[in-house]
């Protein structure tokens, strides 16, 4: 049975290509540099990468040597500009071994092609793969909670509404804040109050599905972004997490949280007009006695 809260129940035929990276970028990207490398010929490939190449090229379609491209360069080719210049790369890669009578590899072939006949790249720098999932993730990611900072939650928004623009595909968010933050760390103590929220984080997480991206918001307040689902939708999550909160151990607490939901409409296209809306139904939230979702 088709999804209610996806338009026309599709949830697979939109993919923006800068959100779908964005994404991706901390979690496990198969298309690693080596694989890609093994992939231009630089050392065999096994069975298994084999395997996988074939369900990536399936899977991702006109976006396959997007996606070559993007690993090696970290810069993004639209599709078919891509495709061509995959091409391009292999023939300079080919030509460059002849020259040298040995094999250039697919990375250093890439950055002399992009960098001294496309002039694509300028100044390229070589950066360990390791040492940029790094820099990625302290820039991304709040330190204490492990979700999406702040920061993030506005860049993943204005991506999802990019697409809602394009395409109609509709984003909800969820902002979420512990009721009687500040007497329970005033109780309990700050080292208590870091582990309450990190045990949130766990919780919301464990409560959403793979496809929304949690983030924390800002000191006890969180942010769901639900793309592809309404705000009906997203409220059944939120109440989920409501009842999955209660479970958090807090002493002589028990504790609690309040929610606003809003959607993306017509109205509503920035990622500061949705943070607003659910940031107003979270005040009615609040105001109507804790511990309740209200949508917008």
């Amino acid at each position: 049975m088709p999804d209610p809260s996806v338009p026309n129940g599709d949830r697979s035929s939109h993919k923006e290509t800068d959100t779908y990276r964005l994404r991706r970028i901390l979690a496990h990207d198969p298309l690693s540099v080596d694989l890609v490398s093994a992939f231009a010929g630089d050392r065999p490939l096994t069975e298994a990468e084999e395997s996988l190449l074939s369900n990536l090229k399936k899977s991702r379609g006109e976006l396959f040597c997007s996606d070559l491209l993007y690993a090696v360069t970290h810069q993004y080719f639209p599709p078919a500009a891509a495709d061509k210049l995959w091409e391009e790369i292999l023939r300079h890669k080919l030509d460059v071994s002849k020259k040298l009578k040995r094999n250039v590899q697919i990375i250093v072939a890439t950055l002399d092609y992009l960098t001294n006949f496309k002039s694509d790249i300028h100044l390229p720098t070589l950066v360990n793969e390791g040492h940029i999932a790094e820099i990625v993730k302290m820039s991304m990611r709040d330190g204490l909670t492990g979700l999406f900072n702040h920061t993030s939650c506005y860049e993943i928004i204005n991506l999802e509404l990019k697409v809602y623009a394009r395409h109609g595909t509709v984003v909800s968010l969820i902002l979420t804040d512990i009721d009687d933050f500040k007497a329970i760390n005033d109780q309990c103590g700050h080292q208590e109050g870091d582990r309450i929220l990190k045990d949130m984080a766990v919780t919301i997480e464990n409560a959403t599905r793979d496809s929304d991206i949690c983030c924390r918001y800002g000191g006890e307040e969180f942010a769901v972004i639900l793309p592809l689902t309404n705000a009906h939708g997203a409220a059944e999550i939120a109440e989920k997490i409501r009842m999955e909160v209660k479970h958090i151990r807090v002493d002589s607490y028990t504790l609690t949280i309040s929610s606003g939901v809003a959607s993306c409409d017509e109205k509503t296209t920035t990622a500061r007009a949705l943070v607003n809306k659910a940031d107003h139904a979270l005040y009615q939230a609040k105001k109507n006695g804790k511990d309740r979702v209200v949508i917008i």
